[in-house]
Formats: structure tokens, C-alpha cells, sequence
């Protein structure tokens, strides 16, 4: 891309502002389309899915925006830049997942769609050329509450998505080829519907917008801030195996208690998080047999989930963990081991585009914070199809995943403007 190929032009306020009520609007009305009634939960491919992508092309369709289902559920709408000539154009991505975890609050996702529409409504009607199409997606499973699979749509997208995956079911027995069907998609078309192949254009970037779940912005006064990297993530399972006994009668010293041992590991884990730096090291589920109050336990399973930015911080402690459990082996006379560990790595986001991001953002806000993510986002996915980038907008005490999530309408207007006056000097690399 050029400089001759685009156009720079100063982002109008009041039109800013009126795009911003849009973007704030247009979350407020989508949670209303749900799977349950008096709480928001949406679902892939659901009946509450399918309203919410209705209302959304309806948007589209009144900003002159096509819109498009592929194979995967998710819903596209295409800004075509004005400079593209007879050629096919490149395209740039920004998007997240219209999906929700069960009582959910109503902007983790759709608010990065939304903003992603808002976007492309604002460079139409500031009459802005660019020399390459936007394409908003709104993502269809990024939480993996029907399948217990996440990141459906962005799979797809992006080429990565296993066939194999067709033929799992949902816990009324509905497989997802299926429930693709009856959604109105065809999914013998992944291949072809996938932007690896180059159909749909090639793909320069992709960026996505998401609530910050947590009360760094907040605590800095910070409307946006700048992820560099999605940390990368262990998830194992840890089992201890000691001998049940009688509460009553079998003496403490003769005792091989698997809870004990492992009250103490989940100590020694959380002690090991605290003490290493950016590590989240976390026991979030216990699974103890027989579970009787009488009897003593002879068999525990810790579920293990271990988070950090830089792979070799978050092996190595595994790898301390891994000591912790040899030592309560030894000194407890237990069997315990790491049963199963997956690990995802972490993902770095593209530095020139963050680099757009951070000097738009330094524009509009008196600092800039850069930021890891721990949670997962499309953009992790994303990032191995094109360059990619991301911004968190502040979100009130850091709650998500909750009826209670809010962002408010100021912060929402200073994320469109970061976007947009990014996405114009990416344009004019």
C-alpha cells in the first residue's frame, strides 16, 4: 500500500459521537436476542443466533454494507474500498464472536463486532478511500458452550478447522454438521468458504476490539489499551492417589490422605503464581473419591491451568510443579502425577499493526497501556492467517462473563476513533 492510494481525512466529532450511540445502541438491542428468557446466553447456530445475525444485516444492508453466511456461521459484511479499480482488493478483518458464555453480559463479543461495523460506517460516511476492503465478521462460537469447542468460526476462517469436528454433538445429541444445516450453511463448503484459499481476497490484518475483563485500564484511567501478546496456556490434570480409611479409627500418622496432599499442592501452586511474575498459575476444579466425610481420600484429580506470556516462564513452571508433586510423593507416602498437560502457546501480535494502534491510541488518551491478555481470543486464531492486532476497552471493576459487564458509552467512542485513525495510517503504510 501507498500513500497515493489512499486518502488521509481528519475524523469528524459530532459524526464520531454519532457512531459511538450506534455501537452503544446496537449492544443494548442485540442482548436481547437470546437462548433464555430474563438472561442473555446465545449460542451457535441457535434460534437466538439467528435473530441477532437478522438485526445485524439489517444494519449492514442500511449502510450499504453486503453482507454474507459462509459454511462456518459466521456472518460477514463487506465494505469495498473506493480506489479497488477492476481488481480483486486486498482485505483487511476486524471482528470478534457474537457467541455468549451462559448469563452473560452483553459486550464481551458482540461490542467488537459492532465496533468492527462502526468502523466501516464511519470511513463510508467521513468519505474515505482506502486500497483495501473492510470485512466485518462477527465470529459464530468463540466460548464453546454448545460443543465444548471453541473458536468454531475463526477456525474456519482462517483454514485451521479439523472436518473431523463436524461430527461432534451437543447434549441433545445434535451434531454440528447438523445444527450448520438447519442454520442455513453448508458445510462440505469449508475449504472454499476458509480465507486461506484466497476467494475472498488476501487478507492483510485483522483486528479485534473485547472488554478488558480485568481493572488494569480502570486503575490507570485508560479508555483502551494495546494487547502485544495472548499468553500462552498449560491445561492439565493432576492425580494423587492415596489410600482411603476410616475418618475414625486410622491414626494421622498411618494416614495417606490424597485431599491433604492436595490442600497442600493447591497452596504451593498458588504460592508459585504469586511469586513469578505475569505467571497465573491456578487449581480450578477438585474431583475427590469417595467424597464422604467419614471416610478418609484416596483419590483426587486437580484441574491445572497455568497462564503467561512467554512459553519458557510457563514451562519451567510447570516443571516446578512438577518437583512440588514428587516431593508430596516422597514426604506423604502418595502416587502422584501430572496426568495429561495441553499447551497452546502464546501468541504475539503483529508489531506494525500494533504500533498503529498504540500511536492512535496515544492520540486520544493522555497514556498508553500495553497489555497482555490471558484470557483466549479470535485473534490468537486469527494471527496465523494475517498480521493481527488488538485492543482492550475498559470495563467496569474488571467484570465479565456476567450480567453485570458494562462499558460505557465514552470509552466505546474513544475505541471507534483508536480504530478507525488506526486502520487509516495502516492504509497509508
Amino acid at each position: 500500500m501507498s500513500k497515493s492510494n489512499s486518502v488521509s481525512k481528519k475524523i469528524d466529532a459530532e459524526l464520531l459521537q454519532t457512531v459511538a450511540d450506534r455501537v452503544a445502541d446496537r449492544c443494548d438491542t442485540l442482548a436481547s436476542f437470546s437462548d433464555t428468557p430474563n438472561s442473555l446466553t446465545r449460542t451457535f447456530c441457535s434460534d437466538a443466533m439467528k435473530a441477532t445475525h437478522a438485526q445485524i444485516r439489517k444494519w449492514m444492508q442500511a449502510s450499504s454494507i453486503e453482507s454474507r453466511l459462509d459454511a462456518f456461521g459466521n456472518l460477514i459484511g463487506r465494505h469495498s474500498g473506493a480506489l479497488n479499480g477492476s481488481q480483486q482488493a486486498d482485505v483487511f478483518m476486524i471482528g470478534s464472536h457474537l457467541d455468549t458464555v451462559v448469563n452473560a453480559g452483553r459486550f464481551d463479543g458482540p461490542m467488537g463486532v459492532m465496533l468492527g461495523l462502526g468502523v466501516a460506517e464511519l470511513i463510508r460516511e467521513s468519505d474515505i478511500a482506502l486500497p483495501f476492503d473492510i470485512d466485518v465478521v462477527g465470529f459464530s462460537e468463540e466460548e464453546g458452550v454448545r460443543f465444548g469447542f471453541p473458536f468454531i468460526g475463526s477456525l474456519g476462517i482462517s483454514g485451521q478447522f479439523d472436518p473431523g469436528d463436524l461430527d461432534r454433538v451437543d447434549v441433545k445429541g445434535v451434531t454440528m454438521r447438523q445444527a450448520l444445516a438447519d442454520f442455513g450453511c453448508d458445510p462440505d463448503k469449508f475449504e472454499a468458504d476458509s480465507y486461506r484459499s484466497g476467494s475472498r481476497g488476501k487478507v492483510i490484518g485483522f483486528m479485534e476490539a473485547h472488554l478488558e475483563q480485568a481493572t488494569r485500564l480502570e486503575q490507570s484511567n485508560s479508555p483502551v489499551g494495546i494487547v502485544t501478546s495472548i499468553a500462552g496456556q498449560t491445561r492439565g490434570t493432576i492425580v494423587i492417589e492415596g489410600v482411603a480409611g476410616h475418618a475414625g479409627t486410622v491414626p494421622h500418622d498411618q494416614r495417606r490422605d490424597a485431599l491433604a496432599g492436595a490442600a497442600k499442592l493447591i497452596l504451593d501452586i498458588e504460592k508459585l503464581g504469586q511469586e513469578t511474575p505475569g505467571l497465573y498459575a491456578t487449581v480450578g476444579a477438585i474431583t475427590a473419591k469417595p467424597s464422604l466425610s467419614n471416610v478418609i481420600c484416596g483419590h483426587v484429580e486437580l484441574m491445572l491451568d497455568l497462564r503467561h506470556e512467554l512459553d519458557e516462564v510457563r514451562l519451567k513452571s510447570l516443571k516446578t510443579i512438577d518437583l512440588m508433586i514428587r516431593e508430596l510423593s516422597a514426604t506423604r507416602d502418595l502416587a502422584a502425577r501430572i496426568h495429561r498437560a495441553d499447551h497452546s502457546p502464546a501468541v504475539p501480535m503483529d508489531g506494525a499493526l500494533t504500533r498503529s494502534l498504540e500511536t492512535s491510541a496515544g492520540g486520544a488518551q493522555s497514556s498508553v497501556e500495553m497489555m497482555v491478555s490471558g484470557a483466549g481470543h479470535d485473534a490468537m486464531v486469527m494471527a496465523k492467517l494475517a498480521p493481527s492486532c488488538m485492543l482492550f476497552v475498559r470495563c467496569r471493576d474488571g467484570v465479565s462473563h456476567h450480567p453485570d459487564e458494562f462499558v460505557a458509552p465514552e470509552d466505546i467512542r474513544v475505541a471507534l476513533e483508536v480504530m478507525t485513525n488506526a486502520l487509516i495510517q495502516i492504509s497509508e503504510t
